[in-house]
């Protein structure tokens, strides 16, 4: 055995002599042996093992523990641990190691708490531990963090622990310490399963807040309406009360969990705020987006209605040689082979005149041929540009609805 281990069964054996609590396992006597270099510690005998072993039990049977259980072990390891925490002469302990397997029952299950060989002293009221001692699954962020801390340590070992024995498994679990550690900063957990009530999954979650300010103290646990434990009496036949009746001590707690309240409030409404500023600067983007979308879909239709009359003028221009009173589709054949010219206008012109009908011979028989083809690509031309016409339509009015 080390010196460093010798320290720590010694401490332990010192702590233990101390400590006297129906919810922690009792102390008897020790027994050393100096020709072996070894020492026996004779303890109270847990027939029921400890809680690891009922938690693998249950994960083997696909089984869950029953809510009043669970309930049972927050009441009395809470108990365990203001018999710790409180301060007698200006100091306090730390257990700083709580895990299912250092929880032990008995015949009828009740909770004893056990292996204090990592808890730690503080000898004043505004003291902090800093070692990195503990089991990596149950540490608290403050531990994590290397930065010092204090009985609000316990508190969150305390939800790991409640939370693993309704879920079978810790509420952080990484392949290594690096990302379990990033896990357990971030403090983000699923909820109890379905079969665990809200009330329960909430009083757990409170005891999982990474800023430790957040979570409650252990009069506020024993304070709670499912818990409301009653004073216990001492072995040596004093009756202590677990949980402070002082009227200003009251009224003190009562102000500090309003005062923390109000933080948590503040510091969602700050989150919730800056959610809306986000979100508000996302619309705006989409509208100036949109708004650009619509002036390029006007720029580009008065562009094209440019290009329709300009192509419009340059196809008048090359029919200036038509005749101002012949209409182009009244050219036709008559029955004998021979074209003749309709008038559109009502007069003289209308009738049979031979020498017109002479004079449309050879050269004027091809020149109005030209014409007639002329006039039917310009229809065609105007049915593209149409339909043209009717799709940047279309499409301005889809972009007009993206507003």
């Amino acid at each position: 055995m080390t010196d460093a281990e010798k320290q720590l069964l010694v401490s332990e054996v010192n702590l233990l002599r101390g400590l006297k609590h129906e919810h922690i396992v009792r102390y008897y006597d020790r027994v050393v042996d100096r020709a072996g270099t070894t020492i026996y510690i004779i303890m109270e005998f847990c027939e029921g093992g400890d809680l690891g072993s009922l938690i693998t039990k249950c994960k083997k049977d696909r089984k869950f523990l029953e809510e009043d259980f669970i309930w049972k072990i927050l009441k009395q390891v809470t108990l365990a641990l203001q018999e710790c925490h409180k301060r007698v002469q200006g100091k306090a302990i730390l257990h700083r190691d709580l895990k299912p397997a250092n929880v032990f029952l008995d015949l009828t299950h009740n909770v004893k708490l056990g292996d204090f060989g990592l808890a730690r002293v503080l000898n004043h009221e505004t003291s902090f531990a800093k070692t990195f001692v503990g089991t990596p699954y149950y540490m608290s962020p403050e531990q994590m963090n290397h930065a010092s801390y204090n009985e609000k340590s316990d508190i969150w070992s305390l939800g790991c622990l409640l939370y693993e024995s309704c879920s079978l498994s810790p509420p952080f679990t990484a392949p290594d310490q690096k990302i379990l550690a990033t896990k357990i900063r971030e403090g983000r957990f699923k909820r109890l399963p379905s079969q665990y009530s809200n009330v329960l999954n909430d009083i757990i979650s409170s005891m999982l807040r990474v800023n430790p300010i957040l979570r409650p103290s252990i009069e506020e646990l024993l304070h709670h309406p499912k818990i409301q434990a009653p004073s216990v009496p001492k072995e040596e036949g004093k009756r202590v009360s677990p949980v402070p009746r002082s009227d200003d001590k009251d009224k003190r707690e009562d102000l500090h969990r309003r005062e923390e309240q109000l933080r948590l409030g503040e510091f969602q409404l700050n989150e919730r705020q800056q959610e809306l500023d986000a979100k508000e600067k996302r619309l705006e983007l989409r509208e100036n987006m949109a708004r650009e979308k619509l002036s390029r879909a006007e720029s580009l239709l008065k562009e094209y209605q440019q290009l329709k009359t300009n192509d419009r003028v340059m196809e008048l221009r090359k029919q200036t040689d038509f005749q101002d009173e012949i209409h182009p589709v009244a050219l036709c054949a008559d029955q004998k082979g021979k074209r003749k010219v309709r008038f559109v206008a009502q007069g003289k012109e209308n009738g049979h005149h031979p020498l017109r009908e002479r004079n449309l011979n050879g050269g004027e028989l091809k020149r109005q041929d030209s014409l007639q083809q002329r006039l039917y690509h310009a229809k065609i031309r105007g049915a593209a540009l149409k339909q043209i016409e009717q799709s940047a339509k279309y499409k301005s009015k889809q972009l007009l609805s993206m507003r």
